[in-house]
């Protein structure tokens, strides 16, 4: 993130617009005197080594230790679990992926003056995935700083020494990424010159709103940074015709007037609608909120903008990956092996019980604000001969997403693997409700985060009720380390695999749920650490395997809903889901 530019006192006053996982590496060059730790390539384990020992003139900044200041992303293994060896001190820097996602580290020099600083990195995965960031100090750009490709996450090497000026006193110094990949691993940062230390943390602030025309922002104090735990306030007034709804981002509150604590790099946006907007009363669930306090989110799709009607897949590419907001129909079928990107503030609505797309993967990727409903989508093979992988994907932290009344299938001629999910959500996508759908024919239904390192999806909040799973193998869902609350759903013949699966610490409220002719209905398999369920009413009939009637976890949701009693679900959802049913 990048530091928000203004004045260095007073109160702030804004009115504008709103891979892989990762031996033996390099040498890095700079050989530690004085103490146990080594910096070379191969120094280290999958434990950590002890670290780089600094020198007079030679100072090393690792993770959690006095001087780095914030990652946007994880500090492993203290933040998960990695199969990456070779890094030195006690972890590395995993940075989340996207432009300008950055790490920071704070110095005080004594005087003014030339310094060099350099980085112990490793970048593996696909050699195309460039992970260049751009060198900031004191907010400043310095240079444009290239990590070249190191083959595997495992094989780390230094980058040349590169001269840059500090000021006397504290420096800030950040990397910031340059493309969607992000940054690579960072083990730390070597700084190289007399009399410079590690210093207290500081923190950029960037607060942004989303529409010029309907409100201004301010904040109070003003800084280029901030120490750790400073109080800063911020201030939103909405314009005559608009209200504010809330504060969205790293910061979020419906008070218009909400003063936080820094804590790391901080981006804050105020979100004000005309007057009048709505959410659809059906609604409800994660997608209506956007933390576990129950801060609320409007969500309204495209409705603020145009309502259009798509022909081809290529008018339904064009106005679904527009910036602009659209409520996008369209009717028939359309088939290729192919993938539609959906952009935020979009609604996606079939007409009647027609709109179908055959082979074509619809992808929410990084978006927020986003409805699909009454859509048929079927028949997407993994890995074809096209792009599509899933029916739906929610993924790249994408939020406030709605999937409504929608059928989704493919058949179980061709094995488990030639077709992969209905519905995955993954990568930090949160804040999901997925509701009144028909998933059927099909081996692996739903799957919430891909992998057991995916530690980052521990932000992951989805809700699944009133669905209709039938003839299915397995993920009904299945999800990894985030939470989940899968009430009134109905499950028929899904006798041959598992229905909710519960791994890597996730913990999911199943609750007034009905499960006919299933095997496993409700169990933690598959990983290497095991999730809990908060069981709450479900009905087992003709079901095999495990159905516990005991909590292993408990979660509390941060919403208002009405759970109906499970021996009404399957009449209701068996006639309320799918298409043609709005």
């Amino acid at each position: 993130m990048l530091v928000l530019a203004g004045c260095q006192s007073g109160r702030q006053s804004l009115r504008g617009p709103g891979d892989d996982t990762s031996g033996a590496g390099g040498d890095v060059g700079a050989a530690a005197t004085g103490g146990t730790g080594g910096v070379g390539g191969g120094s280290g384990s999958a434990n950590g080594g002890t670290g780089a020992v600094s020198e007079p003139g030679v100072t090393f900044i690792q993770e959690d230790e006095l001087g780095f200041s914030a990652v946007d992303g994880l500090v492993l293994p203290r933040q998960g679990s990695t199969s990456v060896t070779g890094y030195t001190g006690t972890g590395f820097c995993d940075g989340d992926p996207g432009i300008g996602t950055a790490i920071g580290w704070s110095v005080a020099a004594e005087r003014a003056g030339p310094a060099a600083l350099a980085w112990r990195y490793a970048f593996g995965g696909t050699e195309t995935n460039l992970r260049d960031a751009t060198l900031l100090v004191n907010g400043a750009e310095v240079a444009l700083v290239e990590f070249p490709y190191t083959v595997t996450w495992n094989d780390w090497q230094e980058t040349p020494p590169l001269e840059v000026d500090l000021d006397a006193g504290p420096n800030f110094i950040q990397l910031v990424a340059v493309h969607d990949s992000g940054l690579g691993n960072v083990d730390y940062l070597k700084l190289l010159g007399e009399g410079i230390l590690p210093s207290a943390p500081r923190f950029t602030l960037d607060v942004a709103q989303n529409d010029e025309e309907a409100g201004a922002v301010s904040y109070s104090p003003v800084q280029d940074f901030y120490e750790q735990g400073t109080n800063i306030t911020l201030y939103a007034e909405a314009n005559a015709g608009y209200f504010f709804q809330s504060w969205t981002g790293e910061v979020t509150s419906d008070v218009a007037e909400h003063t936080f604590s820094i804590e790391g790099n901080t981006a804050v946006s105020a979100r004000f609608l005309p007057e009048g907007a709505e959410q659809d009363p059906d609604l409800v669930g994660y997608a209506t909120v956007q933390d576990d306090d129950g801060t609320p989110y409007l969500v309204t799709g495209g409705s603020l903008g145009e309502m259009v009607t798509a022909t081809t897949l290529e008018e339904l590419k064009e106005y679904l990956e527009s910036p602009e907001p659209y409520v996008v129909s369209f009717s028939g079928t359309l088939e290729a092996a192919d993938e539609i990107q959906i952009a935020s503030d979009k609604t996606l609505l079939g007409v009647g019980d027609s709109a179908h797309l055959v082979g074509v993967e619809l992808e929410i990727n990084g978006s927020r604000n986003v409805i699909v409903r009454n859509v048929t989508v079927s028949h997407v093979v993994a890995d074809g001969a096209g792009v599509a992988n899933d029916a739906i994907v929610i993924t790249g932290g994408a939020k406030n997403v709605w999937i409504d009344h929608c059928d989704l299938f493919s058949d179980l001629d061709n094995g488990a693997d030639y077709y992969d999910g209905l519905l995955e959500i993954k990568n930090r996508a949160s804040f999901i409700t997925v509701s009144w759908t028909v998933f059927h024919d099909h081996y692996k239904a739903s799957l919430i985060s891909s992998g057991d390192e995916q530690v980052g999806d521990t932000v992951i909040r989805a809700t699944y009720h009133h669905n209709f799973f039938r003839n299915c193998g397995s993920r009904m869902p299945s999800i990894r380390f985030g939470k989940a609350h899968v009430f009134n759903n109905y499950y028929l013949d899904n006798d041959f695999g598992t229905g909710v699966n519960t791994r890597m610490g996730a913990v999911v409220r199943v609750e007034h749920n009905y499960f006919l002719n299933s095997e496993d209905p409700i169990v933690s398999r598959d990983s290497a650490t095991p999730g809990t369920w908060d069981v709450v009413n479900n009905v087992f009939d003709a079901c095999s395997g495990e159905q516990p009637t005991e909590s292993t976890g408990s979660l509390t949701v941060p919403y208002a809903y009405e759970a109906e009693a499970p021996e009404d679900v399957p009449d209701a959802v068996a006639e309320g889901a799918g298409v043609g049913k709005l």
